[in-house]
């Protein structure tokens, strides 16, 4: 107990006074009011798959520039005192629910890549936008991407900045024969598909092997990941992370 504040870790701190959980999984089972991750932008992505919860969660960046975090070490007094006096604010990003075969893959906070595993063939990828709109290219990889991932792997393709609060997908090609537009589109059910093998790549850390002919499917996850902010810089964050001002 810390001012007034129960603290529970993961992993075990071994410190007097604060209790731990042996998975992260327990935490999104608990009735917490906040998470605190003290990590780079990588562990943030992997911890918010795992909780897969509304928890709100406030990041203190010990990593490189930090593009979600919130807060430096030297800033935990200050944000917890901010939250104590509810001299915060609340944001929600959408997430995408990645599916293969019926099953259920771990949710994206910024992009699912779908990519060939061969290096000697090129794909026909096909993608069904669920309107009756099928479109057919070959191409090395398809990328969907939610407005935070718009300044992750997307942004490396050249895929536009997207503001944060937007309930939208951007579907990105990768290398296509023929040049081939980024599509942004409603959240809506979009399936994908490869005349050869493939892998699909949640967040740059996870991946599942997929045959040939076989459709992955995405739709908006159903728990949107939820941060603890103190500033405004609310939908421009990643910019303004990145350098830009």
């Amino acid at each position: 107990m810390s001012d007034g504040i129960g603290i529970t870790s993961f992993p075990d701190l071994h410190m007097r006074g604060v209790d731990h959980v042996r998975t992260v999984g327990e935490v999104g089972k608990s009735k917490f009011d906040l998470v605190i991750t003290v990590s780079g932008d990588g562990t943030i992505l992997r911890l918010l798959r795992l909780l897969d919860s509304t928890i709100p969660c406030l990041c203190v960046n010990v990593g490189g520039r930090g593009i979600l975090a919130e807060i430096k070490p030297d800033q935990i007094k200050f944000a917890l005192r901010k939250v104590e006096e509810g001299d915060y604010h609340i944001e929600k990003r959408l997430r995408i629910s990645p599916s293969l075969g019926g099953k259920l893959l771990p949710p994206a906070l910024n992009e699912v890549l779908v990519m060939r595993r061969s290096l000697s063939k090129t794909p026909l990828f096909t993608i069904d936008l669920d309107h009756g709109t099928v479109f057919s290219q070959r191409m090395d990889g398809v990328l969907i991407s939610t407005p935070t991932g718009s300044t992750g792997h997307a942004y490396s393709y050249g895929s536009p900045f997207i503001e944060g609060s937007l309930q939208v997908f951007a579907i990105t090609p990768i290398a296509p024969i023929n040049r081939f537009p980024i599509i942004v589109v409603s959240p809506a059910k979009i399936r994908v598909l490869g005349n050869y093998s493939l892998a699909v790549v949640i967040d740059g850390q996870d991946t599942f092997n997929i045959d040939a002919d076989t459709y992955v499917s995405f739709k908006k996850h159903d728990k949107e990941a939820v941060f603890v902010r103190f500033d405004r810089a609310g939908p421009f964050r990643q910019l303004k992370n990145l350098g830009f001002r």
